[in-house]
């Protein structure tokens, strides 16, 4: 089974790792330096109660031993899952400045090096990321989450081939919901989405001691099924995770993403208000914008998208690099075109990926340059992808270069890829296809 595995991993394009869920392996334990014991205790703490709960245990820790490298290390992964479970970019900069101050403090630490390289990864700083994780590997060759961040971070800055190869790895490590996330991913982006699903339903099995990820595991199963109109069974999916870890808001926000492919904006947009107070993520801003457009409802879909610029900001002053999404946020609308593809621009060069090319052939197509946009969108679907909003892109290139006929193909195949791949787009896509 692991070598059937590692070789469907020779074409994987990146996932999102799982921060405590992997097979952690630490060094010997001391009285510093963090070991096997501990990470299962930390596990079996967030399994058991309130992760806020427990980093305030941590934080209290550390006040009382402020030099304790591995009371800090800690402290870093509390973070990382306060991060994981809110979309709070500020957890994601305290978790950096905990693993710092460990590392600094004992350098000889693995997992407070691979914690740190999964923070880069996570901030989308990507370049930074490749070293963190190599040097995380050298202290421990079997450190799973070390291992995911650097082929996460290779695919991203257009190192496929190398990439690939650690995700092989990575698999041969033994079943994990992080690698086969991986593998789930890099199908979908390969244009295979039965495949895809097939291997996120192994994410699936394999489970993790922590409710969390496993909800978050059946809530990514319920996007790809959304993707591939099995609407259905997406509904499922989320309802899934919702009796695994009530309340869990990314399941609540799938639960609107299927409501509003079913032509239901009301209850999506109502379904969203409540995701978006209680976890403002761009993402989620963005996506009530458009069902509320859909909805008839122009100013409070205003208000939803200038609540998006705001989030946006939040995130870079924590670390997180935004230029790849506020530049199709602004490209989409129409917002400072030659702005926006500047930041496409500098989003590839720091992470030249399938979609920041597919981002520049964009601004290209909205600024009128179709030939070169062209050049970029063939770097985007070179992975053989069948994302609906790539094709629909390629689509509106084709048409400006050779009139109705020549996008008409590129419509069909966005529309048969995923009928709801965009609020905004998919029913222009339908109507071209015509």
């Amino acid at each position: 089974m692991r070598r059937r595995i590692a070789i469907g991993l020779a074409a994987i394009c990146g996932a999102s790792a799982v921060a405590l869920g992997g097979a952690w392996n630490g060094g010997d334990a001391t009285a510093r330096t963090l070991g096997r014991e501990d990470l299962a205790q930390l596990v079996e703490q967030f399994s058991a109660g309130s992760s806020r709960a427990v980093v305030h245990r941590l934080e209290a820790a550390v006040s009382e031993s402020p030099d304790d490298a591995r009371s800090l290390a800690l402290l870093g992964l509390g973070y990382q899952q306060l991060a994981r479970e809110t979309a709070d970019a500020t957890w994601l900069s305290r978790a950096e400045e905990a693993l710092a101050r460990s590392t600094r403090l004992d350098r000889g630490d693995p997992v407070a090096a691979s914690a740190l390289a999964q923070v880069a990864v996570t901030q989308h700083r990507f370049r930074q990321a490749v070293p963190l994780a190599r040097r995380a590997l050298r202290l421990d060759p079997e450190s799973s989450v070390a291992r995911g961040a650097l082929g996460d971070a290779l695919v991203a800055v257009g190192r496929n081939r190398d990439g690939f190869r650690v995700y092989d790895g990575l698999a041969a490590m033994g079943p994990s919901v992080g690698a086969y996330a991986r593998i789930a991913t890099a199908r979908q982006l390969l244009g295979r989405p039965g495949a895809a699903l097939d291997a996120m339903e192994l994410a699936i099995e394999a489970g993790s001691a922590i409710p969390e990820q496993e909800a978050w595991a059946l809530t990514r199963y319920g996007a790809l099924l959304v993707a591939a109109n099995r609407l259905d069974d997406a509904d499922q999916a989320y309802r899934r995770a919702l009796r695994l870890s009530p309340g869990y808001v990314h399941a609540h926000a799938g639960l609107a993403r299927v409501d509003a492919a079913r032509g239901h904006f009301d209850a999506a947009s109502s379904r969203l208000e409540r995701v978006v107070d209680r976890l403002p993520a761009p993402e989620y801003a963005i996506l009530l914008g458009d069902v509320l457009v859909r909805a008839d409802r122009p100013r409070a879909a205003e208000r939803a998208y200038a609540l998006v610029t705001v989030l946006e900001r939040v995130l870079a002053a924590n670390g997180v690099r935004t230029e790849l999404s506020t530049a199709l946020f602004d490209l989409d609308r129409g917002n400072r075109l030659n702005e926006a593809l500047t930041r496409a621009r500098v989003a590839y060069r720091a992470a030249p990926g399938i979609s920041a090319a597919d981002a520049v052939a964009w601004g290209l197509y909205r600024e009128g340059s179709c030939a070169e946009a062209r050049e970029w969108s063939e770097r985007a679907l070179a992975l053989g992808t069948k994302d609906g909003l790539f094709l629909f892109h390629r689509g509106m290139i084709e048409r400006c270069l050779g009139g109705a006929a020549g996008g008409r193909g590129w419509f069909e195949r966005a529309v048969e890829a995923n009928p709801t791949f965009s609020l905004r787009w998919a029913p222009v896509a339908e109507r071209l296809a015509r």
